[in-house]
C-alpha cells in the first residue's frame, strides 16, 4: 500500500493523507548509492503528490519514507520522483568537527550532534576499523561519503535510520542455478569505456 504524508510527518503507521492508486511504483537503491522510488498514478491524487510531501512505498527492507522532488503531469498521469528521506541530511551542515582515532559507530554519533540544528536522524555502525576524519563545512550526507570511504562497509537507509554495516544480507544457503530455480537471466554490456 502507498500512502501520501504531509512534509513535515515523521510517523508513518497511519493511513496518513491519502492512499495512492499507483499504476507504476518502482523503488531503486544501489548499495552506498542511489535510493529513489519512480510513481505513475491518476490526476485524482495532484492535491497529495506534490513537491515535498512524502511518499511511504513498500520495500524489501519495508515500508519507507520517499520525499517527492519533481513531479510531471502528462496527460492524466502524474509522473513524479520521490528520493529517500536519507537525503534530507543534506539540510544539516557541519561547520567543523574532528573525529580522532574513533571506530565508525562513535564517528557517525559525532558527526551527528555536530550540525548546526539538531538532526531528526539516528546514526549506528558496526565496524569496528579506527580512522579519523576533520569535517569542515559539509553537509551531514557529505559527512556519511566520506565516512564510508574511510572507515568502509555498506549505507542502510531505514526511513530516519542511517547506518554503516560491515555485511549487509545473510548466507541462508540456498544456490540459484540456471535450469533449475532461474527462471530468466538478463545481461547488458557496454563496450564503451
Amino acid at each position: 500500500m502507498i500512502r501520501a504524508f504531509n512534509s513535515i510527518d515523521k510517523l508513518y503507521s497511519s493511513n496518513g493523507d491519502a492512499v495512492i492508486a499507483a499504476t507504476k511504483a518502482r523503488v531503486k537503491n544501489s548499495d552506498n548509492g542511489d535510493y529513489y522510488l519512480e510513481l505513475t498514478c491518476g490526476t485524482e491524487f495532484n492535491d497529495f503528490i506534490q513537491a515535498n510531501n512524502i511518499i511511504v512505498a513498500p520495500t524489501p527492507r519495508g515500508d519507507q519514507a520517499f520525499r517527492i522532488r519533481t513531479v510531471t503531469k502528462r496527460n492524466k498521469k502524474l509522473e513524479a520522483k520521490a528520493w529517500h528521506v536519507y537525503y534530507d541530511s543534506q539540510n544539516y551542515l557541519i561547520a567543523d568537527s574532528y573525529a580522532v582515532n574513533m571506530n565508525c559507530n562513535a564517528a557517525l554519533d559525532h558527526f551527528n550532534n555536530a550540525t548546526d540544528n539538531p538532526s531528526p536522524f539516528t546514526v549506528s555502525s558496526n565496524v569496528d576499523s579506527i580512522n579519523t576524519f576533520r569535517c569542515v563545512r559539509k553537509s551531514l550526507a557529505e559527512c556519511i561519503e566520506t565516512v564510508l570511504e574511510r572507515w568502509g562497509g555498506h549505507l542502510v537507509r531505514d526511513n530516519w535510520n542511517i547506518s554503516i554495516l560491515a555485511d549487509i544480507g545473510v548466507d541462508n544457503g540456498i544456490t540459484i542455478e540456471y535450469k533449475k530455480n532461474l527462471q530468466e537471466l538478463t545481461a547488458a554490456y557496454d563496450w564503451s569505456g
